[in-house]
């Protein structure tokens, strides 16, 4: 029986166990999945061709607070691997330095597919055919999936597994969500000689980040502990700032539509066909390809491993997806949650890389307690 067993190892999953490891070296623990780390970030990545990432180079995924810093100095990352006052490190360098991080510990080549509770800790049913027992579980399982609009069930998205950016001859192309996302795929787009109309519910609206900034630390991450976890829910949704941009893409794309490179149109979509789509209005918009750029269902999906594990163990969540769970982030004694599903604990940022790292130090302090305990 292991003592820790991760279901998914990307960022969340990967930083987790190296917290917990440091914490309790000898602990049995083992990380479930068939992918790199950094497999998914890279593809969608790739998809809207992001090229610098939007929190400041304090937020990776290091041990060490400096460790990005210390990282860019000893491996030839020059300034132009810094952007702005934030220092937001390129990807290029993010990237490099979270496989320097993220090295090890070994992972098994499957995935989860079914979870039950054990009198003594959990039973993992995998799609490789095999079973594994732990005491402590914990889920990394990433986004839900992309969300489509009604009306827009049948297009594409950025965030599909199959989306390529490059992949379509010279087309007229309809972009729908008006985030950094959206964006970014708009001027990418735009780049690689598409004629490209941005659509959006809002104008753009700069933020230098998705969140406020001070639900990075203790400032206000403390009293959001404090606050009965039944109203954290509306203390989320006023801390978040989805639909904005960091200054930087807000620059490049408002330049864009002012120089008519990109047109813009601002609605409700409607409905979409073979020839474009429809916005509330009655406005129509002609377009090759429909291409949606509107994050991630906020609910997993019913026949997801989250959303099976809930359904089947009856844990709550609020109205926004976010679990139920308590300070050691277990929504069910040692059935830990993270990435966004664990808001309610660590804050807006819970998604983020910095989410990471405040799931990660929980983890650790836990490990570190059973590590004294069994002493």
């Amino acid at each position: 029986m292991y003592d820790w067993l991760i279901i998914g190892g990307g960022m969340h999953g990967a930083f987790a166990a190296q917290a917990i490891t440091a914490a309790g070296p000898a602990a049995r623990l083992a990380v479930l999945d068939d992918r790199p780390a950094l497999a998914d970030w890279q593809r969608r990545a790739d998809a809207c061709g992001m090229t610098y990432l939007r929190s400041s180079n304090a937020h990776h995924l290091g041990r060490r607070a400096d460790a990005l810093r210390a990282f860019a100095a000893a491996n030839g990352f020059d300034s132009g691997h810094e952007l702005g006052y934030y220092r937001r490190p390129s990807r290029a360098l993010f990237e490099a330095h979270a496989r320097h991080a993220l090295a090890g510990p070994a992972r098994i080549a499957t995935r989860g597919q079914r979870i039950e509770r054990m009198p003594q800790g959990w039973r993992v049913h995998a799609t490789n055919g095999q079973i594994y027992d732990t005491r402590r579980l914990v889920l990394a399982l990433g986004p839900n999936a992309p969300y489509r609009p009604v009306g827009a069930a049948d297009c594409e998205h950025v965030y599909d597994a199959g989306f390529a950016i490059d992949r379509y001859a010279s087309a007229r192309l309809a972009v729908v969500g008006g985030g950094i996302t959206g964006a970014q795929l708009a001027l990418r787009l735009q780049q690689l000689g598409h004629t490209v109309c941005w659509v959006t519910r809002t104008p753009p609206r700069r933020a230098d980040f998705d969140s406020e900034p001070c639900y990075a630390g203790p400032r206000c991450l403390a009293p959001f502990a404090r606050t009965p976890i039944e109203a954290r829910t509306a203390v989320l949704a006023e801390a978040r700032q989805p639909g904005t941009l960091p200054p930087d893409i807000f620059a490049r794309i408002t330049a864009a539509l002012a120089a008519g490179d990109i047109a813009w149109r601002r609605g409700d979509l409607e409905s979409t066909d073979t020839n474009g789509l429809l916005l509330a209005d009655g406005r129509r918009i002609d377009a090759d390809r429909v291409i949606l750029a509107t994050g991630f269902e906020n609910h997993a999906r019913p026949d997801s491993l989250l959303g099976h594990t809930l359904d089947a163990l009856e844990l709550r969540c609020d109205s926004d997806g976010h679990v139920f769970i308590n300070d050691d982030l277990e929504a069910a004694p040692g059935l830990h949650v993270l990435g966004r599903p664990a808001s309610l604990q660590l804050g807006p940022m819970a998604g983020n890389i910095k989410g990471a790292r405040l799931a990660g130090t929980r983890l650790a302090g836990l490990a570190k307690r059973g590590t004294r305990n069994a002493a």
